[in-house]
Parts: C-alpha cells; sequence; structure tokens
C-alpha cells in the first residue's frame, strides 16, 4: 500500500470515527440515579393484589376455571391503566396480546374485556397498565351465598348436584305446590315430585308412612329453608338452592305461629330416624331453637340435644341453626348438641352476622362449628306458587350448609355424619372473633394457628374444598374416565326393575374396573364382575341388586333406592383413580322372585342340556339300527340287525323322545 493511500484511508476512518462516537455514547447505558419519590396509586398495596405482582389474586385463582374461561381460552378482565386508556392504549392490547375490547370504564381508568388467559402475564408488562382484575359475578339471590361459599365452584368443578341425597328439613312444613319445589324437573307432563316424603305430627300425627299428607306450609319458614337447600330455582333460575338436584323429606315439627313443644319436635326427629332408609334420609336440616331462658341452660342431657345425638349416630348428618340471640354463651337446644353441626350466621361479606348466637355452650363446648351466608337469603316463598323473598337469620345459613352436606354425600356415599362434620371442619376457612372488626377480639385471638372459637366456629365454609376432599377420600378423581348411564328414566324421575331387568351402562376412558353400591350408609361398594376391561358396556341387574342389599339390616327390598356407580383405572403410582359417581334412582319391584327368574332360567337349561345330549346318545343307537356288523356266525349272521327282539322297549323310548323333543 502507497504512502498516500495509507493516508487517505486514516482520514476516512478519522472521520467516520468523529460521526459514529456521539451515537455510540448515546447508546452506553447510564446508571439511573434512584429517585426519592415512591410510586403512588390504589394498586402499590392492596389486598386484590397481596403478592404485589399485578395480578389480582382472583385472576390466579380463578385463571383456567370453566366459570370464566370460554372455550376460546380467554377470560373476563379489568385492565386498570396509571392514567385514562386512551383509544391507543386499546389498540396495544388488541395488538400486543389479543385484548378483546367490550368496555370503556374511564372513571375507574379501566377497560373491560376478553384476554387470552395464556397472556396475562404478558400484559401486565404493557406501558401504563397497572393491575389485571377478574371481571367477577354479581347477583341479589341465593347465588349470593353460593359464590361467597364456591357452592357453584363446586357443582361445576364436580358435576354434582345432589342427586342421589335426600335431606330432611324438620321444620314449619313446605309448599309442595311452589314451582321451585313441586317436582325435580320442573315439568308438570312428567310424575317426578323433589318432596318424596312428609310427615306432620303437628296436624296429622297419625298418618305416617310419608305419603299421605301432602306437603304443605301455614307458616313459610320450612319452605324458605327447604329452598335454600335443593329449590331448583325455578321459574327464572334465579335463585336455585345449595343441591337442587337432591330429594326433600319435609317433617312438619312447628305450627303455624312457628312454635312446637319438645316432644313433637322429637316426634318429627323419631320418625325421621325410623324412615331414613325408606327415603334415604341422609341429611337433616334444623333451623329450630329454645327462647328465653332455655338458651342459657340448655344442658347437653336434655332431651331434644340427646334425640339430635342419637340420629346422628343413627347415620343422619345433623346441620342445626346457632340461634340469634346476638350475644355470648346462648347457643341452646338443639343446637348445643354435642354430635349435631351447629351453623353460626354470615353477612353477605363474610363477617359474622351480628345476630348470630355465640357459644359456649353450658358445659363450656365451643360452638358453633361452623359459619354460613345467612343474611338477606333469597328463596321461596311459600303459598306464591313462584314468588321469592330474602330473610336473614342463622335459620338461612342452616339449609346452605345442608346443601352443601348433600353435594359431599353424593361424591361420597360412605361418609359418616362425624367423617362430613370433620371434612367441613377441616377444609374451613378460619376467622378469628375480631375478623373484619365485626366483633370483638377473644382469647383465642392470641392462640398461634388456633382452630376454632366461640364466634366463627371452624370458620367459614368452603364448599369447593369440602366437596373435593370427600369426592378423593378413597381415589383421586379422574376426569378422563367416566361411567354414561343409558335406561331410560321413567317419568317419575326413576328406573323401574323386574326380575329379569337390568340397567345398562355405557364406559368412557381407560376403565379397568366399575364399582356399584347403595347410597344406605351400611351398604358398601362392590365390583361389578360382568364388566370386563376394554369394553364400553356394562350392565347391573337386578338379582346383582338384590343379591347386595337383602344383607342390609332395616332396609326393604321393593321399593325405592339409590344407587352409585363408578369406574376405577389403574394410575402409574401403582394405585388408582376414579370417575365421578353416577346416581341412579332405581324402583325395585317383585324382588321375591328375582331369583326364581335365575333358578327357572337355570333348571330350564340343565334339562335342555341334558335331553340334547340324550337325543344325541340315542340317535346314535337308532343309526346303529340300520348298520350291520359282521359277526362270528356264518352268512346268515352277516347281515343280522344290531338291536334284538328284547330291545323294542329301548326303540319305544327312542321314538318317544324324539316326538316329544
Amino acid at each position: 500500500m502507497t504512502t498516500k493511500a495509507a493516508t487517505q484511508r486514516l482520514i476516512v476512518l478519522t472521520v467516520l470515527s468523529l460521526l459514529v462516537l456521539p451515537l455510540a455514547m448515546a447508546s452506553v447505558s447510564v446508571p439511573a440515579v434512584e429517585s426519592s419519590v415512591e410510586e403512588e396509586g390504589w394498586w402499590v398495596e392492596t389486598t386484590v393484589d397481596r403478592d404485589g405482582n399485578g395480578i389480582g389474586d382472583m385472576v390466579e385463582r380463578y385463571h383456567d376455571h370453566p366459570l370464566f374461561l370460554d372455550e376460546d381460552g380467554t377470560l373476563p378482565l379489568i385492565i386498570d391503566f396509571d392514567h385514562t386508556p386512551t383509544p391507543a392504549d386499546v389498540a396495544m392490547l388488541e395488538r400486543e396480546v389479543g385484548y378483546e375490547h367490550a368496555w370503556d370504564l374511564p372513571l375507574i381508568d379501566a377497560v373491560a374485556g376478553r384476554l387470552p388467559h395464556d397472556m396475562v402475564l404478558e400484559a401486565t408488562t404493557l406501558p401504563g397498565v397497572v393491575m389485571l382484575e377478574l371481571d367477577g359475578l354479581l347477583e341479589v339471590q341465593n347465588g349470593d351465598a353460593a359464590v361467597v361459599h364456591e357452592v357453584d365452584l363446586a357443582q361445576q368443578a364436580t358435576g354434582y348436584d345432589g342427586s342421589g341425597v335426600t335431606v330432611a328439613v324438620i321444620d314449619t312444613g313446605i309448599d309442595g305446590m311452589h314451582v321451585g319445589l313441586d317436582d325435580m324437573d320442573d315439568d308438570n307432563s312428567t310424575d317426578d315430585p323433589k318432596i318424596i316424603g312428609f310427615y306432620d305430627p303437628v296436624n296429622n300425627p297419625d298418618k305416617v308412612n310419608g305419603t299421605e299428607v301432602f306437603p304443605y306450609d301455614d307458616q313459610g319458614h320450612g319452605s324458605h329453608c327447604a329452598g335454600t337447600v335443593a329449590g331448583t330455582g325455578a321459574p327464572s333460575y334465579d335463585h336455585p338452592g345449595m343441591a337442587p338436584g337432591a330429594f326433600l323429606v319435609g317433617v312438619k315439627v312447628l305450627d303455624a305461629g312457628g312454635s312446637g313443644s319438645f316432644a313433637v319436635v322429637m316426634a318429627g326427629m323419631q320418625w325421621t330416624v325410623d324412615y331414613r332408609y325408606e327415603f334415604n334420609i341422609r341429611a337433616a336440616s334444623m333451623s329450630l331453637g329454645g327462647p328465653g331462658a332455655i338458651e342459657w341452660t340448655s344442658s347437653e342431657e336434655d332431651s331434644v340435644n340427646r334425640m339430635s345425638n342419637e340420629m346422628v349416630r343413627a347415620g343422619i348428618t345433623m346441620l342445626i341453626a346457632a340461634g340469634n340471640s346476638a350475644v355470648s354463651a346462648q347457643i341452646g337446644t338443639p343446637g348445643s348438641s354435642e354430635d349435631a353441626i351447629t351453623v353460626g350466621a354470615l353477612d353477605k361479606d363474610t363477617s359474622i352476622a351480628i345476630y348470630s348466637s355465640q357459644g359456649p355452650t353450658e358445659e363450656g363446648r365451643i360452638k358453633p362449628n361452623l359459619a354460613f351466608v345467612g343474611s338477606d337469603v333469597m328463596s321461596v316463598a311459600h303459598n306464591t306458587g313462584d314468588g321469592y323473598v330474602a330473610f336473614s337469620g342463622t335459620s338461612m345459613a342452616t339449609p346452605g350448609t345442608a346443601g352443601t352436606v348433600a353435594l359431599m354425600l353424593q361424591a361420597n356415599p360412605d361418609l359418616s355424619p362425624f367423617d362430613v362434620r370433620n371434612i367441613l371442619q377441616e377444609t374451613a376457612t378460619y376467622r378469628e372473633c375480631h375478623y373484619m372488626l365485626a366483633n370483638e377480639p377473644c382469647a383465642e385471638d392470641l392462640l398461634p394457628k388456633n382452630r376454632q372459637n366461640n364466634v366463627y366456629g371452624h370458620g367459614h365454609v368452603e364448599a369447593l374444598a369440602a366437596v373435593m376432599e370427600a369426592a378423593q377420600r378413597d381415589y383421586q378423581l379422574d376426569d378422563s374416565i367416566s361411567v354414561v348411564l343409558e335406561t331410560t328414566i321413567g317419568d317419575d324421575n326413576r328406573i323401574h326393575l323386574m326380575p329379569g331387568d337390568a340397567i345398562d351402562f355405557t364406559i368412557q376412558g381407560d376403565v379397568d374396573s366399575v364399582q356399584w353400591r347403595s347410597n344406605h350408609l351400611r351398604d358398601d361398594w362392590a365390583t361389578l364382575h360382568g364388566y370386563e376391561p376394554g369394553t364400553e358396556d356394562v350392565s347391573l341387574d337386578l338379582l346383582t341388586i338384590v343379591h347386595q342389599l337383602e344383607h342390609l339390616p332395616g332396609v326393604s327390598l321393593d321399593g325405592n333406592h339409590t344407587l352409585s356407580v363408578r369406574g376405577l383405572s389403574a394410575n402409574d403410582s401403582g394405585g388408582h383413580s376414579s370417575s365421578s359417581n353416577v346416581a341412579v334412582n332405581v324402583m325395585l319391584m317383585d324382588t321375591a322372585n328375582a331369583k326364581n327368574v335365575e333358578s327357572a332360567a337355570t333348571s330350564n337349561g340343565i334339562s335342555a342340556g341334558f335331553v340334547s345330549a340324550l337325543v344325541v346318545v340315542l340317535l346314535g343307537l337308532a343309526l346303529g339300527a340300520v348298520l350291520v356288523v359282521t359277526r362270528s356266525g356264518g352268512d346268515d349272521d352277516l347281515k343280522a340287525p344290531l338291536w334284538t327282539e328284547d330291545d323294542a322297549d329301548v326303540a319305544a323310548v327312542v321314538d318317544s323322545v324324539i316326538d316329544e323333543t
């Protein structure tokens, strides 16, 4: 390279350096100077987002729940900005994270719409976005309690609605004419009553079979409670019960004035125990208690308390109202009974209601056991045909808990009343006495990891957790397998089975075995041996059902029964998972002849087989009659028949058998 060329190259490089250096310097990051001004805004410290990641806690909790997530995988969200969002901000959301705009909310500096659930985290990094909140649900109805306690989520997560479970409402009666309580499917062309039994010791004490008195309510309290347990919500379906698929039994122990004697109340309780198998009564809701001084002096050993404890030991989960005395140490009979689940009332914000009675009991036992929404609960207005009304009280909280119990029992018919109580208590969210400053503090608030107190008991009922715990007590719930009922259900919401009949199911998924049981507390799961793994069909016949039920004490074979069926599948850990239970209501008829049909079929099968074998043998003999055999004699003997004259009687027998066959 010449000296002139080298000089020219050096000049060019120098000029380029002078041009590029300022740009390079501009791109060098300079350490930021810490600002002494802290970020301000409602989103900096808020209970909407306790972990401070810009994603509301409810979004994180339900980001993949079918209640909010649609088929396209988007969530309904409110997107908060640090300024009033502009059309450019909306366009940014649409472009960067696939946002679908619905509403401008300038008063709160937000927009609302739907967002792909897998873009939630990325949305929080966009300029100006400070918070993502779940666009939840607001309704004035029984659904308030359902949402607060996640009953709606429990129903959707498991598919359970209380089917196959009967809850007794021991109260002022039940209005059997109300459209939300009169039948199961709200179809007047069918005959499928929701109230399958009714006993009225107040006005009709001698009519005890449960079907002689049409369900009625001359006060209204019991109908409201029944609607909260299991009402369908018809005609508008705005106010369904916690377990709309459950059956009801009404036990009218209080008169038109809403009062009744200990004796009449206990007569109704006794009847409930006596008929628990006939109507499959697994739980009872009692929103009643002693007034005045009785609340102060109720002993564990008084008669109604003892009766309540005995009902629990007989297999009925008892849900009893704590009372509405508004002060401490006033939970009386029967809410003070040791084995019952005593229920306190919450306001809609989940704080304790001011009227809810508090423990301890006379013996110093902590009560209530649990708390459920009881304020402004919308439910059935009796004698209106289709009306609804809001009431408040622990009376309203108790049937809400009873409906939750019905879901648990459908999920797991094995549960005893003590199992139910333990699961509800263990899954409840503990509340200190002074929670939300709705009540004065108590000594238990100072105890670390305390589990109960005399205000909230074990706490706020969490239906989703309780139902899932019940469902997965024995096996992990597996939604990839299922058992589907194929047999047509009759107009009375039951399948009628005569000798020789069977219930047909189809199997979906990788099911290794199929189990069934009746929902009677004393029964247990049995393997359905007619199922072969890999097949898609299986049947449960009347004879198999009879063989199982005939060993249960106190159970009548003929009549109504509820069966549960499930599929089991082996998992990678060597255990098994289970499908959801299928509840089947059946009417068993002429069970005494079920075995006779089997015997006749077996007998006929043996006779036919024997006759067939005999015919073959005798036909063989007949064929031999026309054959000739070689004998040891002369030529005259060569073609002698096999039979002789002495065998004429055998030939006659052959002819006779052939003719009869």
